[in-house]
């Protein structure tokens, strides 16, 4: 048995577990990350990469906080991470368009606007139809119209995950974590599936998914679990798509590689990450009815991933309970890219400083109950 030793050991290598690794590593805190199949190989690896920090599940509302300062994490770190870590990041601002086909949809859409519009340094509008197509010509002719939400961005997500990895330093361990070493109520390490042991003063689960595995480390429900989305990337005729034209969850875009990524689907499939005929079918037919000139666009590739899923849909961040200096990061959803820097910033200060100004209450790990 080897054993081996650390400041804090970061389980999983996606956009959490490295940005985790990230900011230790700037407060002078080292780290060793722990991930069997390596750095963004999972969700981080494949998502579109999408940054806007005012619309999806819980915002408005217990999400607000943390897309928000996730939001201003990632424009620092466009700044400053290509230079620490050599990789381009491919951050870009880029506006967003929210289809409507009909008259409900377009009520819903027009009060978000206005709450959009009461949100310091975000802007929105409501575009008539015949507005709408001056965005694009392409977007269906039965389109009501729809809203024009200035202030979004996009980023590569493997890219930024592997450019966090670089930067923090961190060794990156290809192996699976199996277990908790602990002094009474402290963990002291972590156990690892070749039979290893690493000595540290903190452990940080940010497994995505796969975090469920720690509810019988400690003693305590993480009821994680895996929601499937398949995206396209095709060769498409005509002009790009100079923006994200979204309708009712999916989306469109041309990305710097020059292709059309189309997304996405949301289903409940296990831990199966294959691409699916019925996935294809999906995405293309949102597509369709968002850009009916596309129908004649060529899938190049398709992906899937799976992303972790809470059951009130609020990430999981902050104090493991029962057990000190373990935390929980998990529970992104699809906006997971999103909330990584400010997800691993908080874990951070959780275990540099012991406090983070971010009010952690309505994520907190422990509101599930025990085991």
């Amino acid at each position: 048995m080897t054993t081996r030793t650390a400041d804090a050991v970061v389980v999983g290598a996606g956009i959490v577990g490295c940005a985790t690794a990230y900011y230790l590593a700037r407060a002078g805190v080292g780290a060793v990350l722990v991930d069997g199949d390596g750095i963004a190989r999972h969700a981080s690896g494949f998502a579109y990469g999408g940054l806007y920090p005012l619309s999806g599940a819980g915002i408005p509302g217990p999400m607000f906080a943390l897309a928000r300062r996730s939001f201003a994490l990632h424009h620092e770190l466009s700044e400053a991470l290509p230079d620490e870590s050599g990789f381009d990041i491919g951050f870009r601002s880029r506006p967003t368009v929210s289809l409507a086909f009909a008259e409900d949809e377009a009520a819903g859409i027009r009060e978000h606007v206005a709450w959009v519009n009461a949100q310091a340094g975000f802007r929105a509008e409501w575009l008539s139809a015949t507005a709408l197509r001056k965005v694009d010509a392409r977007i269906a002719d039965d389109a009501v119209g729809g809203a024009l939400y200035y202030g979004a961005a996009e980023v590569d997500p493997a890219g930024l995950t592997r450019a966090l990895a670089q930067a923090s330093g961190a060794e990156v361990l290809a192996d699976v974590a199996v277990g908790l070493n602990h002094d009474g109520d402290r963990a002291i390490g972590l156990r690892l599936r070749d039979g290893g042991e690493i000595a540290c003063g903190a452990v940080v689960l940010a497994q995505g998914p796969w975090a469920g595995a720690a509810s019988d480390w400690l003693g305590a429900p993480v009821p994680v679990t895996p929601l499937k989305g398949e995206i396209l990337r095709l060769e498409a005729q005509g002009p790009p798509i100079n923006c994200s034209i979204g309708w009712r969850g999916n989306y469109a875009t041309t990305k710097p590689d020059g292709l059309l990524w189309a997304g996405t689907t949301e289903d409940v499939a296990g831990f199966d990450e294959a691409p699916t005929e019925a996935g294809r079918r999906s995405v293309l037919g949102n597509l369709v009815r968002m850009l009916p000139a596309l129908e004649g666009a060529r899938v190049v590739a398709q992906t899937a991933c799976l992303r972790p899923m809470t059951p009130d849909g609020n990430v999981m961040l902050g104090r493991a309970p029962g057990l000190r200096g373990v935390y929980v990061a998990t529970g992104g959803g699809r906006k997971g890219i999103l909330y990584g820097p400010g997800m691993g910033a908080a874990c951070a200060d959780l275990v540099v400083t012991g406090a983070t100004d971010l009010d952690l209450t309505p994520y907190d790990p422990g509101r599930f109950g025990r085991s």
